[in-house]
């Protein structure tokens, strides 16, 4: 009677021992990718050989350089029924930001007006409820000051609370300050320009492929490995 059950124990431990060592091993595959230029002198030269290892229909990826400045290659090998070989190839290519842009006029004259002018004061801003007024002088310096007291030789005489004007005098000459509030213009953020192509190689095994990259050339090459032995 226990038997039976022991029987058929052995019978599904051979059948799952069975299954496993007919598991298909995966096909690996070695993708080597030189990378060449021509020098100033009209000579190659050899800037990286990076290589990679990953299976059949699985993506690997090679990195040379950095995230500001290098070059991103995304490889899927494929080996065929006929024996070649299949690279699908996603290329990122990435140059650093050009140098910002000189000011614009508008931000040239924003600087100017940035200080006072003419030995006039600037004003920057006001505690309504402190009747205080922000004030810079000539040194580019900047107080706190009441109605009355005197920068430059110009005294803070009267302030129009709704047009935000402050009036000064200096020996019987009168000036009108309006609150001052200069533009800051920002040069847009700029990144790396990244220039992306996606290609399909197909060659016989044992021969190589050539990619052109901006002023670099790529030799893709792809080995079947046997880990069998």
């Amino acid at each position: 009677m226990l038997l039976r059950p022991f029987g058929r124990l052995l019978a599904l431990v051979y059948v799952t021992l069975a299954c496993a060592q007919e598991a298909p091993v995966p096909t690996h595959l070695k993708v080597k990718a030189t990378f060449t230029q021509t020098d100033k002198d009209g000579k190659t030269e050899v800037v990286a050989m990076p290589s990679v290892i990953t299976v059949d229909g699985k993506r690997a990826t090679i990195t040379v350089g950095n995230a500001e400045e290098g070059v991103l290659l995304s490889v899927m090998p494929k080996v065929n029924a006929d024996g070649t070989l299949t690279l699908d190839v996603v290329t990122e290519t990435r140059e650093p930001p050009a140098a910002p842009p000189s000011p614009t006029p508008a931000a040239a004259r924003t600087a100017a007006l940035a200080k006072p002018k003419g030995g006039i004061p600037l004003f920057h801003g006001v505690l309504p409820a402190d009747k205080l007024f922000s004030i810079e002088d000539a040194t580019g310096a900047r107080k706190w000051l009441p109605l009355g007291r005197k920068v430059d030789g110009w005294t803070l005489r009267s302030y129009d609370e709704k047009r935000q004007a402050l009036t000064l005098t200096r020996l019987g000459e009168s000036r009108e300050l309006v609150l001052h509030q200069a533009v800051i213009e920002e040069a847009p953020a700029t990144g790396p320009a990244v220039r992306r192509s996606e290609t399909r190689l197909t060659m016989p095994k044992g021969q190589s492929a050539k990619l052109s990259l901006g002023g670099q050339e790529v030799t893709l090459e792809a080995e079947i490995l046997d880990f069998s032995k």
